[in-house]
Formats: structure tokens, sequence, C-alpha cells
């Protein structure tokens, strides 16, 4: 009997896996075109530039615009700015509570109106965070308990990546590994269903293809495989060299400013 309830309960839980991936779908869909469209604006502003130097005027305007009610949206939630990722990780411990629907909106609206700008930030981090925001806002809905509510939220940011880059099981790997310190079958068993619920909805609703999309319509030789082996040890060891070196440079630089 209590085998059967516990059937039930991963059954249902894996519907509503299901259905945040479909929404994460939907909003990052909605988020990717955003940033899409806006950024061919400001682009066709700079180049009217070119011909008349009174459309800078438009153009100062409305990235003092795009600040002002960015900056009021981090001022009303302080967990909008920045990409997300360490947030989500705080709350996945359970060392962070932020409700879902006010830092749903406003990083949708303002991760569009900043990234469009053509700030150095990508769309990956906010489409995560916007992911685990739909995640909690389910869980909440549903009443779920906290270990179900943080598979949600875990689900929703497997999908948001996942829908950010056309790619279910890089999003889904980055999160368990990354965020999440996980590999339940469980937690894989969800989030894997969710990130490919949202990567069809970008794909086949948006149209929207993956980030880093590399036609390749030959067979990799067998025989060749080793060459791959090789290649990812040396890719793992310069990634976590730049790794080191990036936290070894920004705990120097803070030592730096004490001193100073």
């Amino acid at each position: 009997m209590i085998f059967k309830k516990v059937k039930i309960s991963a059954y249902k839980v894996l519907m509503q896996a299901l259905l945040v991936g479909l929404l994460v779908g939907i909003v990052v869909g909605i988020f990717r075109f955003g940033i899409e469209k806006m950024s061919a604006l400001w682009l066709k502003l700079f180049e009217l530039t070119h011909d008349n130097p009174y459309w800078f005027v438009v153009v100062i305007v409305g990235l003092i615009l795009t600040g002002v009610i960015v900056g009021y949206f981090v001022h009303q939630q302080a967990h909008v700015g920045g990409s997300g990722i360490p947030e989500v990780k705080l709350q996945l411990q359970g060392k962070l509570d932020i409700p879902w629907w006010p830092i749903l909106w406003r990083k949708l609206l303002g991760g569009i109106m900043v990234i469009s700008t053509g700030i150095f930030l990508g769309p990956e981090g906010p489409s995560l965070q916007l992911g685990s925001t739909i995640g909690q806002g389910v869980g909440e809905k549903f009443k779920q308990s906290k270990t179900n509510s943080r598979i949600l939220l875990a689900t929703g940011a497997a999908s948001g990546l996942a829908a950010a880059f056309g790619a279910p099981l890089s999003g889904v790997m980055f999160v368990l590994e990354e965020v999440f310190h996980n590999f339940s079958s469980r937690v894989w068993m969800n989030a894997l269903a969710g990130a490919i619920a949202a990567d069809f909805v970008v794909s086949n609703v948006f149209g929207q293809k993956a980030v880093l999309a590399i036609p390749y319509k030959h067979t990799f030789p067998v025989n060749l495989y080793w060459q791959l082996v090789i290649l990812g040890v040396i890719l793992g060891l310069l990634g976590q060299l730049y790794k080191h070196s990036l936290f070894s440079f920004k705990k120097n630089l803070y030592a730096y400013n004490l001193d100073s």
C-alpha cells in the first residue's frame, strides 16, 4: 500500500515536471524572442547615428531609461540582478527563500531590456533563474513537499538552461553537477523530462535553434574515438587552469583592495 502511494506520488511529480518544462519553454522562448527583436531595434538605432548624429540622443535616452527601469526592478527585488545562478543554488540548499512571481516577471522584462543593449551577459543564467521560478511556482500551486518542491525547482532550472542553449542533456548535467549536487534517479528523470519538454517548445513552437548549432553530416570514424578522449582530457585541464586562474586573480585583487 505504501509502495503504491509512493509510486503515484512519483508519477504526479513527473507530470508536474513535464508541465514545468512546457511552461519554461514558453517563457524562455518569449525571452529569447524579445532579446532578438530588441537587439535588432538597438542595432537599427546605432546604424541611424551614422547618417544623423542626433540619433545619439535617442540612444542615450534609451540607455538611461533602460538603466532606470531595471535599477528600479533590482531595488524592488534585489535577487533580480545578476545571472541568478547563485540564488538558485542557495534556494536548493534551503538557505534562501524568495517569492517566485515578483522575480519571474521582473527578470523576464529586465533581462530582455538589458541583454538586448549588447551588455556582456548572455541569456543562459537568466533563463536558468526564470526556469527555477516557474518550478518553484508549480511546486507551490500543487502544494508539494519540500523534497518534491526542490526537485521541481531543479527541473525548472535545467529546463531553462536547456531552452536557452537548445541542449537538454547539457542543461540537466549542468544543474545536477553545479547547482543541485545530487545524482538521484528521481531528480535525473524529472529534470530530463522537463528539459526535453522545454526544448521541444522552443524548437517547434518558436522555431529557435540551438545556440551552438554545428551541423555535421558525416559519421565520425570509430578508429579516431581515442582522439576525442585525449581532447576531453586536454579541455578539462585547460578548464581547471582557467577556473583557478580566475579565482586566484579575484582573490589577489580583493586582497590588494583591502591593503590599499
